[in-house]
């Protein structure tokens, strides 16, 4: 089953010692937060990955490409233009990078990866790129197969600055903006959708948030997996450099995998 990961915006909130990265490749610790959430999947088995890119996307595909060859220990045979892979560390990763459009918004970017989702699943992972948790994404799975809805979204509590998401048991009852109080949940993102919520949208199709998942709230359609346990988005420089201590603590509770 293929994670599908939102990496095209430009993360304008947060500012950083460079406003021209991307989000998605600014670093924690060492690595950049969208290998830290795709290290998170992988530890559950999950090792196809789609990005939806955008905003700089030729960085994303040198930065892989960069990633695989650093991994490797090479012999260079100058005289015979040979070259030769003598010990291959890369993860056990396959990453399709699409350009899907510098202003696409996510409901057009998913469309327009469709066709390199697996035939053989009627569902895939959807998530965005800028968010680690130590959440179990098995669990997350099962949980939406016996739900039997057409989308799954991952719920978390958080400070006010998100839309809140009223739920009424496991089913997601409406989506509202802010104005938290307690007990209230946000989308955390970490989704498992089925494929036929595709036939929903279009290339130019707006925001997934509000076309799609609002319209399966009204089908009643979709369900809400609570997660009570560690998530952090990386937004601001504040939540950057919180992130970075956890890491360098050795304390990341997202951290599932083993070096």
């Amino acid at each position: 089953m293929k994670c599908v990961i939102f990496a095209g915006g430009k993360g304008s909130r947060i500012k950083l010692e460079s406003d021209t990265t991307p989000k998605p490749l600014v670093t924690v610790g060492e690595m950049p937060i969208v290998w830290h959430i795709m290290k998170m999947y992988y530890h559950y088995g999950v090792k196809d990955f789609i990005l939806c890119l955008g905003y700089k996307q030729e960085d994303f595909k040198k930065y892989f490409l960069d990633l695989m060859n650093q991994k490797k220990d090479i012999s260079i045979n100058f005289k015979n233009q040979e070259l030769k892979v003598l010990n291959n560390n890369s993860e056990d990763w396959n990453i399709t990078l699409v350009d899907t459009g510098l202003n696409t918004l996510t409901g057009g970017r998913l469309k327009r990866i469709e066709k390199y989702l697996d035939d053989d699943d009627d569902s895939f992972f959807l998530t965005y790129a800028d968010a680690v948790s130590d959440i179990d994404i098995k669990d997350l799975y099962e949980f939406h197969k016996k739900q039997k809805t057409l989308a799954t979204i991952t719920v978390v509590k958080r400070e006010e600055r998100f839309g809140v998401v009223e739920l009424e048991d496991t089913n997601v009852k409406y989506f509202r903006e802010k104005f938290l109080k307690e007990d209230e949940w946000i989308n955390g993102g970490f989704m498992v959708v089925n494929k036929e919520v595709l036939k929903y949208l279009t290339p130019d199709s707006a925001s997934f948030e509000k076309e799609i998942l609002e319209k399966l709230v009204e089908k009643k359609q979709l369900s809400a997996y609570k997660h009570l346990g560690f998530w952090q988005c990386m937004d601001f420089q504040s939540e950057r450099e919180y992130l970075n201590k956890l890491v360098k603590a050795n304390k990341a509770p997202w951290k599932v995998w083993e070096d």
